[in-house]
């Protein structure tokens, strides 16, 4: 079977997802705000009557905040640690299926603790786009964080 990514942008940089990570893409809806979240989280969405939180990749990845104004924002619906949540991004790109397998190992200079959302590089045409996994965008505390968020409101 061939592998599929996601292709996404955030400000000017293009970075990739593994489309067996993402269950939905959606179109933003602004998200409701939560008063003293974490600063990661834009908030929650109501998505098909389930209420998920949504994570703002933008600051997870160092980008400044952004408002959701833009129609081309998405949110790219995934299971992290077993919980459904929504992680915005500026555009999706493309649905791309390399002809052959291309990922690469992260370098290992470029390992570091602010860089562990990334598993790979995938190469496409003359370029290079990170690959991020939506499993590894939060760490334990984080994902402790929106867990106690979620819990007052079920």
């Amino acid at each position: 079977m061939d592998n599929k990514y996601i292709l996404f942008t955030l400000e000017n940089e293009t970075y990739a997802v593994d489309i067996l990570e993402i269950t939905s893409i959606e179109e933003v809806v602004k998200p409701t705000p939560i008063p003293r979240a974490p600063k990661f989280l834009d908030g929650v969405i109501n998505l098909r009557d389930s209420i998920l939180p949504v994570i703002d990749l933008r600051y997870v990845l160092g980008y400044e905040k952004k408002s959701f104004d833009n129609e081309k924002n998405k949110v790219l619906i995934s299971r992290m640690n077993g919980v459904e949540m929504a992680v915005s991004v500026d555009d999706v790109v493309e649905i791309y299926t390399p002809s052959e397998d291309v990922i690469s190992e992260m370098p290992e200079l470029a390992m570091t603790p602010a860089t562990e959302y990334a598993y790979g590089i995938l190469k496409k045409d003359n370029s290079v786009v990170v690959v991020v996994s939506t499993e590894l965008i939060l760490s334990k505390a984080e994902q402790d964080e929106v867990d106690a968020v979620l819990e007052k409101y079920k």
